[in-house]
């Protein structure tokens, strides 16, 4: 029994390792903003009912775009704030490249496939793969937890 409570113990403290470290490694962020902020999923009945939509400003479905891409963030109903703050109402914006949107309450990761705008940006140049590439916008609250399809749109372009 001592011996699974310190397993669990340990698997918990590196899945908290990563979260924070994973946070952090996004192209556009910083990772001193992550500081003073929980990084656990939540459970989606605790999230807050998140109304309205995301898009992309300067995109639509189909377009055919050259690297780099220049991207517009839009968002109605919610107001953009950055990273570490959780108020009713704000969050931010993910890019998710080749993916769809990320399960409501989830943490959204952080890597080369999603790419974080903590500090509240709403617009960024990107290189995407060639061909036809899926992304997505997903808004999540001040902790980067996402408030799921109700809040993101994806798009499929192709990058000549």
């Amino acid at each position: 029994m001592k011996t699974n409570l310190r397993l669990t113990g340990v698997f918990l403290g590196a899945i908290t390792a990563i979260s924070i470290f994973s946070c952090g490694s996004g192209a556009t962020e910083a990772t001193d903003e992550h500081a003073g902020h929980n990084h656990e999923s939540k459970d989606p009945s605790e999230m807050q009912a998140a109304s309205g939509r995301v898009y992309f400003a300067n995109l639509n479905n189909g377009d055919t775009v050259s690297n780099p891409v220049a991207l517009e963030f839009g968002v109605e109903g919610m107001t953009v704030r950055p990273a570490g703050e959780l108020t009713p109402g704000t969050g931010h914006h993910h890019l998710l490249i080749g993916s769809d949107s990320i399960v409501t309450g989830d943490v959204v990761p952080a890597n080369d496939r999603h790419i974080h705008y903590g500090k509240g940006q709403t617009a960024d140049t990107v290189v995407l793969p060639k061909g036809k590439t899926k992304i997505a916008l997903q808004f999540a609250d001040g902790v980067h937890a996402s408030y799921g399809s109700k809040l993101s749109a994806s798009i499929e372009v192709f990058v000549k």
